[in-house]
């Protein structure tokens, strides 16, 4: 009986302890029930009683002892305070506060002699004059200024400080830089099982060795954030040639000079591997056959090619953006098993998407100039969609190709409690106006040029562009707009005005021209566009003393008015620097009413992309075009058809095709074509530069009257172009070499065009 009693205290004691911690912890929670506005605020002098409460759970009016902890938590947080006591006694709360002190006066010593690094540091530190100090900002500022030394390259550099309290709770903070000397980069190694040379090494990654270069740019001063920046370049170049298992350990930073170091690179670039068998693993009922062979397709064109997560890359890509065009519910993802010998296998597994995703809200931020409706005129999607992973890729180039931002990131979350999506856009806008010079050297003659552009007119994306050019044989003057999303219907419009005086020694006649037009261009089907216009000019035609009777019989004044049409079709996997894909399109124009010489025009044109290597974007661009009178009328000498610089570089404008005399009277027909290829320079991405070859093929021939000698030569040449964002503003350069001409024609074999952007 004993032991029952025993043991029947034993547990009513357990009980009651479980239930004194019960009620504890109930009472702790729920007893104290404290009316936000009744809080007493004391201690606060600088910082309101409003702003102090702010930070109380701002949805609640009646807090308890767990709001309060984060309450005060918070106000820590803040780093306002330098105490926070939270007291409760009864149904009252009173928060002691001990406010930190306000920076009077900040200065920095030590770098007098270097203004600019000093307006570096005062960007880099929190602690500014007027601000709350705390010891934990003061301590996070001196590490960001450690930080912007090394990554100047002034290593060993020391920064110390002192805080002075004074009066009305204020300090001043002296900050004293013993700065060291500036390092340089003397040496770069790479030392291990590396299996590529090292030349190519050295272009792949962005630290460079000291070097006359060192003008445009600090490539060669040692920072470490930069050497981890370079391994990451390193092992993604060599996993995309296929070293799965490739290793490289930290790159070491040896001073081995009064200010040069080496830097060290260890790498085990392992054993090249290929991919063997990909695998189909379909989960779902949904796919039809002719799915399935789409897929099996495109994955054998990767098979025995040596691995690279590109590759795997590009084909998730492929298979997600199939399912969203043609909407189906469903997603890919891969894995990947390692085989001997050095082989890897790839299994894509296909699975449904049980439930329709929706889209919430859409936050648009880092527009300062652009207006939203910019913005959201070109995204494919709208709140209250089906979230399409397709059409934020779309909407992704889209808001790129506009040309107006630095960045762009499309940014997707999912809500809390719900299964839709909210989606942000950040944008970092960029000067979009640009200011530019250029120049033309050949047997023709020289030629200057000065635009002035202007991409988002008045933060409305409003393209803006006049031209100025004036040489020996052209002077022309241009004024146009466009408007990418004229009144927010998706539809563009444009127009321009011009006026034009040509003088061409070649032709033996001047040209005036004054005309306007303006078009509309909007998508008609999918990836088609259709352009439709009308233009206008008033063209005199004075012939200059020793020209041949044909050119004198045109002598005079003639009105042109024309209706055109152009259709676009756009299969490029993106329009912002495309990388495949493909751009066909034809296009008339008509010429009838109030024209003197009514006549009419065709043309073809297109263009193919292809990146067939790392570093190489090819591309293969033509067009053909026509242009025939109605009746027996010739058609006049400023509507014939002649080659631009861009459609056969290396001849002048103008300066080829039919001619009368040793005058050059453009034809009826004309063909071009240009396959050209980026190549890799060697220089850093950081600076910019860009680097290609081309060959350019075309002919101009045909004539509708008698007396012409049709010069029906292709005109072919083979080139080089450069172009550098340098620091005065964009630069091109491209030196091209005929490869066959007529004796007739004219050369201009070296041309360049700087500029600069605000």
């Amino acid at each position: 009986m004993e032991k029952i009693t025993s043991q029947t205290m034993k547990l009513n004691k357990f009980l009651f302890s479980i239930l004194f911690l019960y009620f504890f912890y109930l009472t702790s929670v729920f007893a104290v029930e404290i009316k936000k506005s009744d809080i007493k605020i004391i201690g606060n002098q600088s910082i309101s009683k409003e702003t102090v409460l702010n930070y109380a759970n701002s949805k609640k009016e009646i807090l308890n002892t767990d709001d309060l902890s984060i309450f005060q938590k918070k106000l820590f947080e803040t780093n306002f305070f330098s105490k926070v006591d939270v007291k409760i006694s009864g149904n009252e709360v009173i928060v002691h506060l001990s406010e930190n002190p306000i920076v009077e006066y900040l200065v920095i010593t030590g770098l007098e002699k270097n203004q600019d690094l000093i307006k570096r540091v005062e960007k880099v530190i929190t602690l500014k004059e007027n601000n709350i100090f705390s010891e934990f900002l003061l301590n996070n500022d001196i590490k960001s200024i450690y930080e912007l030394l090394s990554a100047e390259g002034y290593f060993k550099s020391t920064v110390e400080y002192k805080v002075n309290q004074i009066k009305n709770n204020k300090v001043n903070i002296f900050l004293d830089i013993k700065l060291n000397q500036k390092f340089f980069v003397k040496n770069i190694f790479f030392i291990g099982d590396k299996k590529i040379s090292t030349s190519d090494l050295k272009s792949i990654i962005s630290t460079t060795e000291k070097s006359w270069l060192d003008l445009f740019g600090n490539s060669s001063v040692p920072s470490v954030d930069r050497i981890n920046f370079d391994i990451s370049s390193l092992k993604n170049f060599y996993l995309s040639k296929g070293y799965y298992d490739v290793q490289i350990s930290n790159g070491s930073i040896d001073i081995v000079e009064k200010n040069m170091v080496n830097i060290t690179f260890v790498i085990n670039a392992g054993d090249m591997y290929v991919f063997d068998k990909i695998i189909i693993n379909n989960k779902s009922v949904s796919l039809k056959n002719e799915d399935l062979l789409f897929f099996n397709k495109k994955t054998k064109s990767i098979e025995g090619n040596n691995y690279s997560p590109k590759s795997i890359g590009n084909l998730l890509k492929t298979f997600n953006d199939y399912f969203s065009q043609n909407n189906i519910l469903l997603k890919t993802d891969y894995s990947l098993n390692k085989l001997s010998p050095a082989k890897i296998s790839v299994t894509f597994n296909i699975t449904d998407i049980n439930e329709k995703r929706l889209i919430n809200n859409i936050k648009v931020n880092g527009n300062e100039i652009t207006e939203e409706t910019v913005i959201r005129n070109a995204i494919f999607f709208s709140e209250g969609d089906v979230f399409n992973s397709f059409n934020i890729s779309r909407s992704l180039d889209s808001l790129k190709s506009l040309n107006i931002f630095k960045k762009v990131n499309i940014d997707t979350k999912d809500e809390e409690n719900t299964k839709n999506i909210n989606v942000n856009i950040s944008v970092e806008e960029k000067p979009t106006g640009e200011i530019s010079a250029g120049a033309g050297v050949g047997t023709a003659g020289a030629v200057i040029s000065f635009m002035l552009k202007e991409s988002n007119l008045f933060g409305k994306g409003i393209n803006s562009d006049i031209s100025l050019s004036l040489g020996t044989e052209k002077v022309m003057g241009r004024v146009a707009l466009s408007d990418r999303n004229y009144n927010n219907k998706g539809n563009s419009l444009s127009g321009s005005l011009y006026i034009s005086q040509y003088n061409y020694d070649n032709s033996k006649y001047d040209n005036k021209i004054i005309g306007s037009d303006i078009s509309t261009s909007y998508e008609v089907f999918k990836d088609i566009t259709l352009e439709t216009g009308f233009s206008a000019d008033l063209d005199s035609i004075d012939v200059q003393s020793g020209a041949s009777d044909l050119i004198k019989s045109r002598d005079g004044n003639y009105t042109t008015t024309k209706f055109f049409y152009n259709v676009y079709h756009d299969k490029r996997n993106r329009k912002y620097q495309p990388t495949s894909g493909y751009t066909t399109g034809f296009g008339q124009g008509l010429a009838t009413l109030l024209s003197d010489v009514p006549y009419i025009t065709n043309s073809i044109f297109g263009s193919v992309y292809n990146e067939f290597a790392d570093g190489f974007l090819g591309t293969f661009k033509y067009k053909v075009k026509s242009i025939n009178s109605f009746g027996d009328k010739d058609i006049k000498l400023s509507d014939r058809i002649f080659l631009s610089g861009s459609e056969v570089r290396g001849f002048t404008p103008r300066g080829t095709g039919p001619t009368v005399g040793n005058d050059h009277v453009g034809g009826n027909y004309s063909y071009s074509t240009s396959v050209a290829t980026t190549v890799p320079n060697g220089l850093p991405d950081s600076w910019g530069t860009k680097s290609n070859i081309f060959f350019d093929a075309a002919n101009v021939w045909g004539t509708d009257f008698s007396g012409a000698l049709d010069n029906n030569k292709i005109k072919s040449s083979f080139g080089v172009g450069a172009e550098w964002v340098s620091p005065l503003g964009p630069l091109s350069v491209t030196y091209s070499v005929p490869v066959s001409k007529d004796s007739t024609d004219s050369i201009e074999n070296f041309t360049f065009r700087i500029g600069g952007i605000f």
